[in-house]
């Protein structure tokens, strides 16, 4: 299991050009990961991922996980439920 942490955060850090936005966004998922039992697909939540990226525009949120996504680093499928969570895989 630590194996596959280490393969994610790896493949952050060699991803270039990645803001910090990005990053705390990135390393909030992965505690959320590893919190529900390292499963793909998980739920994430706006709400829990702002908070312990520290990130306090949703604005900002919305621009880094759509920018994770576009790099390839997550599949993003948004609920619009605010208790529910959206799904989220790390590819």
């Amino acid at each position: 299991m630590q194996k596959q942490m280490e393969y994610y955060v790896t493949k952050m850090i060699r991803e270039k050009e990645l803001s910090p936005s990005q990053i705390s966004v990135y390393m909030a998922i992965l505690q959320l990961w590893k919190e529900q039992g390292r499963q793909n697909p998980f739920q994430i939540t706006r709400k829990k991922v702002m908070r312990r990226s520290g990130i306090k525009s949703i604005v900002t949120y919305h621009k880094s996980i759509s920018e994770l996504k576009d790099r390839g680093l997550v599949n993003y499928t948004p609920s619009y439920h605010p208790r529910l969570g959206s799904k989220i895989v790390l590819k």
